[in-house]
């Protein structure tokens, strides 16, 4: 595994960074994790991203892939997002779910199957963390249950599913601002599958793949 940096233009190769752990690569083809493409940001000439599967967020220089700034107790984070200058992480300080993965089939459907029936998402509780992405400073950081695939944000709030309800915090502050009522959400949550939500125009938009959308006034 490796993150590669090319030219927009003619693609040649600009830089490479090793990545010296990264999901079990036995893991079967299209059934995710989902979360691994939530871990890659790039914001004008800085990348943003994790160089391990457990490993803390780092900012690169885009052009030369050079560390500029390491993003403190954030070694664990699962997903993350920038929005207007603020990084918001979900990390995970525990074991991740698929850690404990090892292949029991060489066949491709069998292995699929094997994983829908015994990965799933673990509901144990996350951090969300937000940081000043320029300067790597952490701005504030709480403890919820929070599903894959459904951190986002607007200019005024960060906004998540929690396992039963939509949960709306300040962007500033942490503070929480409003909880739904519940929003329906799978059973089980597999690893090539997440909740979808977003905010746009000041109305969160959310589906949770029991066949149902709601939208919310943000």
């Amino acid at each position: 595994w490796s993150i590669i940096a090319r030219d927009g233009f003619n693609g040649t190769i600009l830089w490479k960074r090793p990545i010296e752990k990264w999901n079990n690569q036995l893991w079967p083809l299209k059934s995710g994790p989902t979360q691994l493409a939530r871990r890659l940001v790039a914001v004008d000439d800085t990348v943003y991203v994790t160089l391990g599967f457990h490993d803390p967020i780092v900012a690169l220089d885009a052009a030369t892939g050079e560390v500029l700034r390491e993003f403190e107790f954030s070694k664990g984070t699962e997903e993350l997002i920038v929005s207007k200058g603020t990084l918001f992480a979900m990390v995970n300080e525990g074991e991740s779910e698929v850690d404990p993965y090892r292949p029991a089939h060489n066949v491709g459907d069998q292995a699929r199957v094997r994983t829908d029936e015994e990965w799933h998402w673990n509901r144990l509780p996350r951090e969300i963390a937000a940081y000043d992405a320029a300067t790597g400073k952490e701005l504030w950081r709480r403890e919820f249950c929070i599903a894959p695939l459904s951190v986002a944000a607007d200019d005024d709030h960060v906004i998540f599913h929690d396992g039963e309800r939509v949960v709306c915090l300040d962007r500033n502050t942490g503070s929480e601002v409003w909880t739904s009522e519940p929003a329906g959400l799978r059973p089980n949550v597999t690893m090539n599958f997440g909740p979808r939500l977003v905010i746009q125009d000041g109305v969160v938009m959310y589906a949770g793949g029991d066949r149902k959308m709601a939208a919310f006034d943000a």
